[in-house]
């Protein structure tokens, strides 16, 4: 079976294209052949989107024969300093997959001791406990000081983080854990450098989650739907009080700072913007767990 992705940015929109190809081919006899080589940039989302299909495909389908602009690499080869290929090795991207792939593990891109990339502020990092996420914390705590962000604003960016990777904890039951990765960077439409933050898991879903809250389960008609429940105060799968105020809160930053956030679960999404404070909920194509992807506009996180 084979996939193929037509998109140069791997982000939201691609990763669902990926995911309704994948749908239709899934049953067919493996294993997988994969083609990204017309993808010549990747964002958190796309990175942490990736790595957790890889990680949750049926055996059937490995090892998935991966194709990209200047991978696989041929013995000796060395790739580009720049580039999709160089950027995932930046991640570290391959140490979390490589596994899963064709390619001879010698002949994967080696990630350099050192790094001189600033944008880069988590890679690939996979939580399976409370001291992983304390951990990220920490040193995504020190890279934001390091950035000149205000204490306010690194207060912010550090509990959205803490608020979602938590949630993987708590709801997903995921054996693979939960996968973060951040970066800044500049947009291609807007020329604004942007805080990037994406976590995923491939446990139950939102839907799943919240349905052990019998006071939520007559509002779960749709994965679409218990997104937008998910995001309203107090509204979690367990049923005492106190609960129910994570997604919100990063909800809240995302306006206070004009930011976006998307959420994926099941078949539904969630975009919310904060510059107008708009939210919608619609269906896409079926996917495993749960990804929340936050942008924050860096002029704003460096205001005193």
């Amino acid at each position: 079976m084979r996939l193929v992705s037509s998109h140069s940015f791997y982000s939201c929109a691609a990763h669902d294209e990926l995911l309704a190809a994948w749908n239709v081919v899934k049953n067919e006899d493996g294993p997988l052949d994969l083609d990204l080589s017309s993808v010549s940039f990747f964002d958190p989302y796309g990175i942490v989107a990736l790595v957790v299909f890889l990680q949750s495909l049926p055996d059937y389908a490995l090892p998935v024969s991966l194709k990209m602009n200047e991978f696989p690499l041929a013995k000796g080869q060395k790739p580009s300093e720049r580039g999709a290929v160089a950027y995932l090795t930046e991640m570290g991207f391959w140490e979390e997959v490589g596994g899963r792939l064709a390619t001879h593990h010698t002949l994967l891109p080696v990630r350099p001791q050192f790094s001189e990339d600033k944008n880069v502020l988590i890679d690939v990092t996979v939580m399976h406990t409370r001291d992983a996420i304390s951990v990220m914390l920490r040193k995504s705590g020190e890279l934001l000081q390091s950035l000149g962000f205000s204490p306010v604003a690194k207060m912010h960016v550090l509990q959205v983080l803490s608020e979602v990777s938590g949630n993987v904890l708590d709801h997903a039951q995921s054996d693979i854990g939960g996968v973060v990765t951040s970066q800044t960077y500049r947009s291609r439409r807007s020329s604004i450098r942007y805080l990037v933050m994406s976590i995923g898991d491939a446990g139950v879903g939102v839907r799943n989650s919240l349905s052990h809250n019998q006071k939520l389960a007559s509002r779960l008609d749709s994965d679409a739907t218990a997104l937008g429940v998910a995001v309203g105060m107090g509204n979690s799968r367990f049923g005492n009080g106190g609960r129910g105020g994570g997604l919100p809160s990063v909800l809240d930053i995302a306006k206070k700072y004009g930011g976006s956030v998307a959420m994926r679960s099941g078949r539904g999404a969630l975009a919310y913007r904060g510059e107008d404070d708009q939210k919608r909920v619609f269906d896409a194509p079926p996917q495993l767990g749960t990804q929340v992807r936050i942008m924050l506009p860096e002029n704003r996180l460096r205001e005193k």
